[in-house]
């Protein structure tokens, strides 16, 4: 429109230096208090800090993080490595000596209930790498895969779901979603008759 721009330019907008650092403390701080708020959280959604901030637009956000040691990832901004809250921590730390002496026996609902280890907790766990999802409310440890298919290559082949769970010491609930599991990661095979092998 004639008017010369003065500011920093960043992508397609022109931007008030005063302004811009104003803003970048204004991010760190935002997404300070929302770890402390959703300390489970895999991070802080990306419009929402652009909303909070004043951005006009969402493609400044990412620029505006540079070197603050934030990061954007699946739409979310976060500190990287991120552990988990020390109330959690102690209850996968529970879980942890359980399915290491019993790798393959999933915790029932009650026993995460009394671990207070909801559905966030678990993805929390799953995300830092302590635990494996392998189906809704079923978590067994993060090696559980190469665990299985070593056990699984000493039965004879093709192999049922039941000698699966009996070679696995486990149930029907955690034996079914495990084995779907490791057919999509073609460690397993599953064959139109319903029975397996390893591949």
């Amino acid at each position: 429109m004639g008017f010369a721009p003065t500011g920093q330019l960043v992508g397609d907008w022109v931007v008030d230096r005063q302004w811009w650092a104003e803003r970048r403390q204004q991010v760190m701080t935002a997404v300070q208090r929302w770890v402390t708020e959703h300390d489970v959280a895999a991070g802080m959604p990306l419009e929402t800090l652009r909303r909070q901030a004043g951005l006009p637009a969402v493609e400044l956000v990412s620029t505006l993080l540079d070197g603050t040691g934030l990061e954007v990832a699946d739409g979310l901004v976060r500190q990287p490595n991120t552990g988990l809250p020390s109330r959690v921590d102690k209850a996968v730390r529970t879980l942890e000596a359980r399915l290491g002496a019993e790798p393959f026996r999933a915790p029932e609902a009650d026993e995460l209930k009394e671990l207070k280890l909801g559905n966030q907790e678990l993805a929390a766990a799953a995300r830092t790498g302590r635990l494996t999802r392998i189906a809704e409310g079923v978590v067994l440890g993060p090696d559980v895969f190469d665990r299985a298919a070593e056990v699984l290559k000493t039965l004879p082949e093709p192999f049922t779901v039941s000698d699966a769970r009996r070679a696995l010491g486990t149930s029907r609930r955690v034996a079914v979603p495990l084995l779907e599991q490791l057919d999509v990661r073609r460690i397993t095979r599953r064959a139109d008759d319903g029975t397996r092998t390893v591949v």
